[in-house]
């Protein structure tokens, strides 16, 4: 029974131990909401954060006000955005953005109490895989992508995806 108790104690130290070896950077996006990046994120545009690692793997966020962009009201705003139709016609403006995917249908999901786009896309010609997590928190979408080259891990892209910190 001791040896059974042990080795319990030693695997939870040693998991406790590997997870705090992962050293992830916080990237303040604006007053509401931080993104911990893998490496450290450089700013690429006024609504856009990114790196590429050592592997080839893409983490980015981009940030839209789907308010002013569509003139809706946060109330139409909240009541259309959980809707499968407006999920599929906003991919649907979304996917020519990036005319060498291939997107999934989003599926609505809630994440941390705000409606959410999970998604992805496949690149035959350049043999790549974006995975895609739209937030949407107050009429704006937090569009985190990791864009996968084929044979490649995607065990830090499932982290990185969950990694959008809100503060209320």
């Amino acid at each position: 029974m001791l040896k059974k108790v042990t080795l319990v104690f030693f695997l939870a130290l040693a998991s406790s131990y590997a997870g705090a070896q992962e050293k992830w950077f916080n990237q303040k996006i604006n007053d509401k909401v931080d993104v911990n990046f893998p490496i450290e994120a450089k700013k690429l545009n006024e609504t856009s954060y990114g790196i590429r690692n050592n592997d080839g793997v893409v983490f980015l966020i981009t940030t839209v006000d789907l308010l002013k962009v569509t003139g809706m009201t946060a109330k139409e705003f909240n009541e259309e955005v959980v809707k499968q139709k407006w999920a599929e016609e906003f991919m649907g403006g979304l996917a020519p953005t990036m005319p060498n995917y291939t997107f999934s249908a989003p599926k609505i999901v809630t994440f941390k109490s705000n409606p959410a786009y999970q998604t992805s896309g496949r690149d035959d010609k350049n043999k790549n895989t974006i995975y895609m997590n739209l937030v949407f928190i107050d009429g704006i979408v937090y569009n985190m992508s990791s864009i996968v080259p084929d044979g490649k891990e995607t065990k830090t892209t499932d982290k990185f995806l969950k990694e959008l910190y809100i503060r209320l």
